[in-house]
């Protein structure tokens, strides 16, 4: 994937989101708990090195199922902002 843009966006939930766009409409977005002392640029590498370590254990880790799993953005911080924990 080119990275052509990356935002960094935080919920009224607790959570910072991070989202690699790329070409061709190629979005990776990574949601952490949010320190109120991370910066937008302590995220976006905070960010990258969780994507490291996902591709470095590849599916040894499992794959089960997690709540929410599936639903896009917006559906889930939209969920979250309104105190609900489904996320769909």
């Amino acid at each position: 994937m080119q990275l052509i843009n990356t935002n960094v966006a935080s919920t009224t939930a607790g959570t910072i989101t991070v989202e690699f766009h790329g070409e061709g409409n190629e979005l990776v977005s990574v949601r952490m708990a949010k320190d109120a002392t991370i910066s937008d640029d302590d995220a976006i590498t905070h960010a990258k090195q969780m994507m490291v370590q996902l591709t470095a254990f590849g599916e040894e880790l499992g794959s089960a199922p997690v709540q929410g799993e599936g639903a896009s953005i917006e559906d889930t911080l939209s969920a979250e902002e309104n105190g609900s924990s489904s996320g769909a």
